[in-house]
């Protein structure tokens, strides 16, 4: 049984009517293909710098807002710093490298610290994961799941996407779709939205992805624009991207992909 849920593109944020047509449909293979290549062309540390709106819900259940300025450096595959300040404040910082994963959070005052090798955050500690936010930037190449119960890919066309579905087995043997990407039918025919979803195919996370430019010329083209939402968290929020640079001289080894200390000697 493949687990389908439909009929939700309004909650995603898909864009609305276009004056154009839809291109016609390409092969799975193609498809990825013009994704993959733009993200090849991605030669180096990228960094991003904007402002970020995010809507939480507290403990007690109140909604509250944030305006934020953002900075996020990403490189492959799992490289990430996503700092969020206030005044030149640090309110949140989210960050990985290829051994652990991390978050600090102004209102704990403390850093909470993801397993090696790939492993997330404890949901209850921080319901944002670094590298599903990683995914929702949809900068990566398009390449299988890294769990062990990942049986491939396939594909799904709709009237303005194709979207590509990465199918693994649950617990009981079902296959079922663990996460996602709808490549948009609409020049430059990359990725509108990135859905995560849980074994029952509920909704963990989904990202809208909008304004492509390219970066100089014949350089990666990225978004401008990037909203996500957590839904059972309560979790929303945009980032506006107001200039994207890349710096070649930022490696894995950078500062700003550095481990935490708090993380190195405490990590999980």
């Amino acid at each position: 049984m493949v687990v389908v849920v439909a009929g939700f593109g309004s909650l995603l944020g898909c864009r609305g009517p276009s004056p154009a047509r839809p291109l016609p449909p390409l092969s799975r293979a193609r498809a990825e293909g013009i994704v993959n290549a733009n993200a090849s062309r991605i030669d180096g540390t990228l960094r991003a710098i904007g402002s970020v709106d995010a809507t939480v819900v507290d403990a007690k259940g109140a909604r509250r807002s944030f305006s934020l300025d953002g900075v996020l450096f990403y490189l492959r595959p799992s490289f990430l710093r996503f700092d969020l300040k206030k005044f030149g404040d640090r309110q949140i910082l989210l960050g990985s490298n290829d051994q652990q994963c991390w978050v600090f959070t102004k209102q704990d005052g403390a850093y909470r610290c993801g397993g090696r090798n790939g492993g997330a955050l404890p949901p209850q500690d921080f319901p944002v994961q670094p590298q599903q936010l990683l995914d929702a930037l949809g900068l990566a190449p398009i390449t299988d799941s890294l769990r062990g119960d990942s049986i491939g890919r396939t594909q799904r066309i709709q009237e303005e996407s194709q979207q590509i579905l990465f199918l693994v087995r649950d617990e009981s043997g079902d296959v079922v779709i663990e996460k996602e990407y709808w490549l948009d039918r609409f020049a430059p025919r990359l990725i509108r939205n990135v859905v995560f979803r849980d074994e029952n195919g509920e909704l963990e996370m989904a990202s809208h992805l909008g304004d492509y430019r390219e970066l100089g010329e014949g350089g990666p083209v990225l978004p401008y624009l990037m909203r996500a939402r957590w839904p059972r968290a309560g979790v929303k929020l945009t980032f506006t991207i107001s200039k994207w640079s890349l710096h070649p001289t930022v490696g894995p080894t950078g500062p700003q992909f550095s481990t935490p200390q708090e993380c190195s000697v405490n990590g999980t």
